[in-house]
């Protein structure tokens, strides 16, 4: 009978050890289930060109790593707390400065500082998709990170990546109704740009590398057919020009130029009409015999606001400049 009532109390141990086990398991799923809707309500999914990101939600402490994120979070009324500004403040444009205040520079946009990102202990990282692809892990590492098209985004793309970046910190509704604000905002400038547009027009920097331009499908080239320009380097000129690209961009040498042989050009500097590459330019024989050149119908542009800027603000700024350009225009043709 002792030994009988030895195995039955082992037995009724192991049965009672079981339970405590089963109830812990039972326990523990409940639990699971219960941070993965907390995660749920507390977070929000970014489908990005790097994959999906988990950001939660209205994140306080943003790091922009290009000018184009900084003029989205500027329009969202969001001031960034770290910005990959190349060590130069002024590279952003004044309105955006105006809005954003102060912040840490990140260090230059095509090699940011991970260190300096890391010291800012941000809650979102925004990320060229194509600059910063290389470092998108390491970034990971530190904050929730989402990769945009930027540097060779054209003006569609920047629209779609300001829609993403209004959802990633929690303003989608300001974000419509921004978007509706800029359309009505282009749409009035377009009518006002009085300028001939059907003229085929080039947009290129001018740097010590020479003409860089920047066909249709670029930021400036896809703004520009936007806003009803004839663009002198469409998909069909750039595909015979594949050699010279770079990127989106087309690298121009005097005898691709003359052939292009533009009726408006806007030239994009970073040191107004007095810019040393610019009067270099200007002494080229090939540079005499353009159209545009001979008409008058050259316009020397800001670099930042045109070429490095790529944001919903910064167009804007394009589009009154364009608006300006054109009532110059008129009142030059009355006055002679």
């Amino acid at each position: 009978m002792k030994h009988k009532a030895k195995w039955m109390g082992l037995l009724f141990l192991t049965l009672t050890a079981l339970l405590l086990v089963a109830c812990g398991k039972v326990g523990g799923n409940d639990s699971d289930e219960s941070n993965k809707e907390s995660k749920s309500k507390d977070s929000v999914a970014i489908k990005h060109e790097g994959g999906t990101t988990h950001i939660d939600k209205k994140p306080q402490r943003v790091v922009s790593l290009e000018f184009s994120f900084v003029d989205a979070l500027a329009a969202l009324d969001i001031k960034p707390v770290g910005v990959a500004d190349d060590g130069k403040k002024d590279r952003i444009l004044k309105p955006i400065r105006d809005k954003i205040g102060d912040y840490k520079s990140v260090g230059a946009r095509k090699q940011p500082n991970l260190e300096e990102i890391s010291n800012q202990k941000p809650d979102l990282i925004i990320a060229d998709s194509n600059r910063h692809k290389g470092i998108q892990q390491d970034l990971e590492k530190i904050a929730p990170t989402i990769m945009l098209p930027s540097f060779d985004s054209d003006y569609k793309d920047n629209i779609e990546a300001f829609k993403t970046i209004s959802k990633a910190v929690g303003k989608e509704d300001k974000g419509k109704d921004r978007l509706k604000e800029h359309n009505e905002l282009m749409d009035k400038y377009k009518k006002e740009i009085t300028m001939d547009k059907s003229q085929p027009v080039l947009a290129t920097v001018i740097a010590k590398s020479g003409l860089l331009a920047h066909p249709e499908n670029t930021y400036v080239g896809d703004l520009l057919k936007e806003l009803g320009f004839n663009n002198a380097l469409n998909k069909t000129e750039t595909d015979n020009l594949s050699k010279y690209l770079k990127g989106p961009y087309v690298q121009l040498n005097s005898e691709v130029l003359s052939d292009i042989n533009p009726g408006r050009m806007f030239i994009m500097v970073d040191k107004g009409k007095n810019d040393p590459n610019l009067k270099k330019q200007e002494e080229e024989p090939v540079w005499q015999s353009l159209d545009a050149v001979k008409n008058d119908n050259v316009s020397v542009v800001d670099r930042n606001t045109w070429a490095r800027a790529r944001g919903i603000i910064s167009s804007e700024e394009i589009a009154k400049q364009l608006v300006d350009i054109s009532k110059n225009e008129q009142n030059d043709k009355q006055q002679k």
